[in-house]
């Protein structure tokens, strides 16, 4: 990540889709504000949000990214998750429930249509495969880190 508005980016979308607690962007953003001199001003309000809703929490760090920087931390937030799968640190059902949250948040994220048909596939994959309608879980577990391994790139 390039810049503070990326970071925020993408500490906003792993909040989002509750890869990261509220309480661990609550400690990000106060090792920025402990560590940086130039930060946006809404991370002093997440900062002292703890007592604030999650909603509104989420509202505070949106605005201090920027929307046009969300494509590169979501992308970043998907190799992570890919690399955690390959390396067992996260388990299918975990992986898919992320996976899942970024569809319902796809125009809030700005998931281009690319990504989010492949991402509709994978996760209706899984349905079917957990309810034993077709497939199985490993076989789109492995089509999964096929379609999305290229997103380990994004740093």
């Amino acid at each position: 990540m390039k810049t503070i508005k990326q970071l925020c980016g993408y500490h906003y979308i792993g909040l989002v889709i509750g890869y990261f607690s509220k309480q661990d962007i609550i400690k990000w953003v106060d090792t920025v504000i402990e560590d940086m001199e130039d930060f946006p001003y809404e991370l002093i309000e997440v900062s002292l949000s703890n007592n604030k809703s999650l909603k509104e929490t989420i509202s505070m760090l949106k605005k201090a990214s920027c929307e046009n920087t969300l494509f590169e931390p979501l992308y970043k937030i998907i190799g992570e998750l890919v690399t955690e799968l390959e390396e067992a640190r996260m388990t299918n059902e975990n992986f898919f429930r992320y996976i899942n949250n970024i569809l319902d948040q796809g125009i809030a994220l700005l998931v281009d249509d690319k990504l989010s048909k492949i991402l509709d596939r994978l996760d209706d994959g899984y349905y079917l495969a957990t309810q034993g309608i077709y497939g199985d879980i490993e076989t789109i577990r492995e089509e999964a880190l096929e379609e999305l391994k290229h997103f380990k790139n994004y740093k």
